[in-house]
């Protein structure tokens, strides 16, 4: 877990430096410096809003299986800093023309990404709290595209075999490609903004939507060794952004009066009220009573498997049958009732 998230950026290859253009689905046409200044301004104003606060929930220092934080106690909260991006760096040196994204599958050996990662790290100085996200320009391919548009590993290193440390890198090939199939528009172009403005919001929908995806997902599930995660991540292995990916996608209000598109993220405190956990802002009361017509679902994992498979956590079925987690109960209840704003002296 990232509790204190940061992150890095790396335009990596000569490309960015040289300059090259992109048009949206409409023809109009931007530029490379124009796509650096929409991710490095995403990333400099995602930091403590309410959409980086859904990751608020989430905790280590908690047994496996747990599926809320604060029901067990004890647990180390991811925070929601303000100013996350630490540094942005325009890397000169030449990527590889077809990278062979080990990382993806394993890192029991690295590939030129994780080499990259390596290298950033070196130039901003180590920080075991940050996610190093890496893009590259129009003219790299990585094996396996366009089956993704981003991905989030970790450098290996076992008592200092493989890498001096590990490491949490996010690769964000170019998205706006016209891949076999997705056409140009599959990793995200326009799914928002369908007209594109000057400053890229339409053109660029997909980076925001990508790399905002990429980040929380190395907050909340940072670790993958040999391809096992053992952050936060449902049954099925999906992470907070896998649950939610492509759906109501939608612009979201940053800071300095900023806005970018954006997916929901996973929301176990969502799920229990409203039955839905995809949101684009943090729950604020997540003891409410659900409205008319929400249920709770009446599948319980743990009871169907028989266990409670290692790494069950975000958005779990609710059990039918309530346990204790900890923590106090009142054994002799009381209540007091409060009337504001009724005004002394009227009767009730």
């Amino acid at each position: 877990m990232e509790t204190t998230p940061a992150t890095y950026l790396i335009f990596w290859g000569p490309d960015w430096s040289s300059g090259f253009t992109t048009a949206d689905v409409n023809g109009s046409t931007y530029t490379s410096q124009e796509l650096q200044n929409y991710v490095t301004s995403f990333l400099t104003n995602l930091g403590g809003t309410s959409w980086a606060a859904i990751q608020n929930e989430y905790c280590n220092n908690v047994p496996a299986g747990t599926t809320s934080c604060a029901a067990v106690g004890g647990g180390n909260y991811v925070t929601n800093p303000r100013k996350q991006l630490k540094g942005v760096w325009t890397d000169p040196t030449p990527v590889p023309a077809d990278i062979i994204t080990l990382g993806l599958a394993e890192n029991l050996a690295d590939d030129p990404l994780a080499m990259e990662a390596i290298r950033a790290s070196a130039h901003f100085n180590y920080d075991p709290q940050a996610t190093y996200i890496i893009l590259t320009p129009p003219t790299t391919i990585g094996t396996g595209q366009p089956v993704y548009c981003g991905y989030h590993t970790q450098t290996s290193s076992v008592d200092g075999l493989g890498n001096p440390y590990r490491l949490q890198y996010a690769f964000i090939p170019f998205l706006n490609a016209t891949w076999p199939v997705l056409g140009q528009g599959g990793c995200g172009m326009n799914s928002v903004n369908v007209v594109s403005d000057s400053f890229g919001h339409g053109v660029f929908d997909g980076y925001s939507i990508v790399v905002g995806h990429e980040y929380a997902e190395a907050v909340t599930d940072p670790d993958n060794f040999a391809t096992v995660q053992d952050g936060w991540n449902d049954v099925q292995g999906s992470e907070n952004g896998d649950k939610c990916a492509w759906t109501h996608l939608g612009n979201v209000s940053m800071n300095n009066h900023t806005s970018f598109a954006v997916q929901p993220l996973w929301s176990n405190k969502a799920f229990d009220v409203t039955g839905e956990g995809c949101v684009r802002s943090a729950p604020t009361n997540p003891h409410a009573m659900p409205p008319v017509g929400v249920t709770p679902p009446t599948v319980d994992i743990c009871m169907t498997l028989g266990v409670c498979p290692p790494g069950v956590a975000a958005g779990q079925p609710m059990p039918v049958n309530m346990a204790y987690f900890g923590g106090g109960v009142q054994v002799n209840p009381k209540i007091y009732m409060v009337f504001w704003g009724w005004g002394a002296g009227r009767g009730v």
